[in-house]
């Protein structure tokens, strides 16, 4: 797997982690000349090639969920994953002190980039050829966390009801931040746009969708351009952390939103990934009003909101205006694209 680490000038010797590195060695019986470091992420120089060595948090419920969905799918012939390596007991990670570890081939390749409407469409018919693989995975056993197939009516009530405890976080400060004052100034317009999608969720076929068992899909679920790897082949999908059962509806739509809050919510940008999508795997005509309801739903103000008063992330005040801005900018196109979308699909 490759990831956005530079390694010029940061090689080091083995010794500097011998014990780490050492575990690695016994388990996956190869020897580690040296190795970069980038937070979670090791680079591995050893004697069966170039490695990824990547330090994970998740449970190993997690972890087993995820590996072997990831080995299903490259049993099934898909090749835009990269599967962990096993370990001399076979299995895909191991525990070492008080963290997870997977080790994977290193694959060389750049980022997706979102403005460029080849990758946004090569992303798009690979995203339909994961979720067609997926219909060859046992979904058995799933953690209850990863399982999203039929709640979406759920967390958009449960997001309803946090937009509104984040207004009442900026209102009851006593002097109030930009940040505040900002999150205030467009509350009403958000909060009316989150009502309706819940609203045209609700009469959407929804629920019929997801009583079809062949729609159910392995979902990546973060599709932001660095999660997503190009080579001479086509698109790599790489950390499924975030993974997750679902409509494959849920990836498709992160899709739309990734592109389109990018390039001014342009119309025709949606047509074409929706056209890429459904030349692998046809939409079922019910699918349209779900896909504008999750549209509908101001995601990025919700997500934002979280970050700032719940999650409390610790970057500066500028950070998040400049965050809020780019991902924000613009409304009224937003809201001309939901309408030019209602009318294409009626």
């Amino acid at each position: 797997m490759l990831f956005s680490v530079d390694t010029q000038g940061k090689w080091q010797d083995a010794k500097a982690a011998q014990e780490l590195l050492q575990e690695v060695e016994d388990r996956y019986d190869l020897d580690v000349r040296r190795f970069a470091q980038d937070g979670p992420i090791y680079v591995l120089d050893t004697s069966l090639g170039r490695k990824a060595l990547k330090e994970s948090g998740l449970s190993q419920f997690e972890l087993e969920y995820i590996t072997h969905s990831l080995a299903d799918l490259d049993k099934q012939g898909f090749k835009s994953v990269v599967v962990p390596l096993t370990t001399d007991d076979g299995s895909r990670f191991f525990r070492w002190e008080d963290s997870h570890y997977l080790l994977m081939d290193w694959v060389k390749g750049r980022h997706c980039d979102y403005l460029n409407v080849s990758d946004a469409l090569a992303v798009a018919k690979a995203l339909g050829r994961l979720h067609g693989a997926s219909q060859g995975i046992r979904f058995d056993p799933v953690p209850d966390t990863r399982w999203l197939l039929g709640f979406w009516p759920l967390h958009f009530s449960r997001r309803l009801d946090q937009l509104k405890a984040f207004a009442r976080h900026a209102r009851r400060r006593s002097v109030p931040r930009s940040f505040d004052r900002l999150y205030l100034r467009d509350f009403d317009r958000y909060y009316r746009q989150a009502v309706r999608g819940l609203e045209k969720l609700s009469d959407s076929d929804y629920a019929e969708l997801c009583r079809n068992l062949s729609l159910r899909a392995f979902c990546h679920r973060d599709l932001a351009y660095h999660n997503i790897l190009m080579d001479d082949v086509g698109p790599k999908f790489l950390d499924f952390d975030y993974s997750l059962v679902d409509l494959g509806l849920h990836d498709l739509a992160d899709l739309l939103l990734r592109n389109l809050v990018l390039v001014g919510w342009k119309w025709e940008r949606a047509y074409l990934i929706l056209d890429a999508y459904s030349s692998v795997i046809p939409l079922d005509y019910r699918a349209y009003p779900v896909l504008e309801a999750f549209l509908q739903f101001p995601h990025e103000y919700w997500q934002i909101g979280l970050q700032y008063y719940e999650e409390k992330q610790p970057w500066p005040e500028e950070h998040f205006l400049a965050r809020y801005n780019r991902k924000l900018e613009s409304p009224n196109l937003r809201l001309r694209f939901l309408n030019t979308f209602a009318q294409a699909f009626a």
